[in-house]
C-alpha cells in the first residue's frame, strides 16, 4: 500500500536522499551541488520556485516528482518536470504511474497546456515508460536541442 501527497518542508532531508539516489543512478552524483536546506529555502518559502509530490510506503518516502511552472507565448502555461524518481525496489507496483497521474491532475487543474521534461539519451527504460504514457519525444518529432549556460558560462558571457 502506498500514498502520494504534496511535500512539505519537513520532507527535505528525505527528498535530498532520493535526489542523490537518482543522481547516482544517472551517473551524475558529482553534479549535485545543493543540500536539504537549499530545497527548504527554494521550495517552501514565500516565493516557492518548485513544487514536489512524494510517494510513501508505510511512512517511508520511496519516490518523488519535482516540478515547476513555465510559460510559452505560443501555448500559455506549461509544467516542467525536473525530477522523477522511485526507488528500484518499489518500481513496477504502480507508484511511479500514480505520482505521474497526481502531477498531471495538478497541471490540468491549474490550466497547463502541456508538460515537458528531459531524459538522458541512454535511459531507454524511462523513455519507454513515458512513451507508454503517451509522451512525444520532441527530439524525434521536432528536432529540438536543449541548451544550457552554466554559472561559469554566464559569468564569461557578461565579460565579453
Amino acid at each position: 500500500m502506498y500514498s502520494v501527497r504534496s511535500a512539505n518542508s519537513e520532507d527535505c532531508e528525505a527528498i535530498m536522499s532520493l535526489v542523490m539516489e537518482l543522481a547516482v543512478h544517472v551517473k551524475c552524483e558529482h553534479e549535485v551541488k545543493i543540500k536539504a536546506d537549499t530545497l527548504r529555502r527554494d521550495g517552501f518559502g514565500k516565493n516557492s520556485l518548485f513544487h514536489c509530490l512524494v510517494a510513501e510506503v508505510n511512512n517511508d518516502m520511496v519516490g518523488y516528482l519535482l516540478y515547476y511552472f513555465t510559460y510559452s507565448p505560443w501555448v500559455g502555461k506549461k509544467a516542467f518536470m525536473e525530477d522523477f524518481y522511485v526507488k528500484p525496489e518499489h518500481r513496477n507496483k504502480g507508484i511511479g504511474t500514480e505520482l505521474l497521474k497526481s502531477a498531471v491532475k495538478v497541471f490540468l487543474d491549474t490550466y497547463c497546456n502541456s508538460m515537458e521534461w528531459a531524459v538522458r539519451w541512454w535511459n531507454k527504460v524511462a523513455v519507454d515508460f513515458y512513451k507508454q504514457k503517451g509522451a512525444i519525444n520532441l527530439t524525434e518529432t521536432e528536432q529540438f536541442h536543449i541548451l544550457r549556460l552554466t554559472e561559469e558560462s554566464m559569468q564569461n558571457l557578461l565579460t565579453k
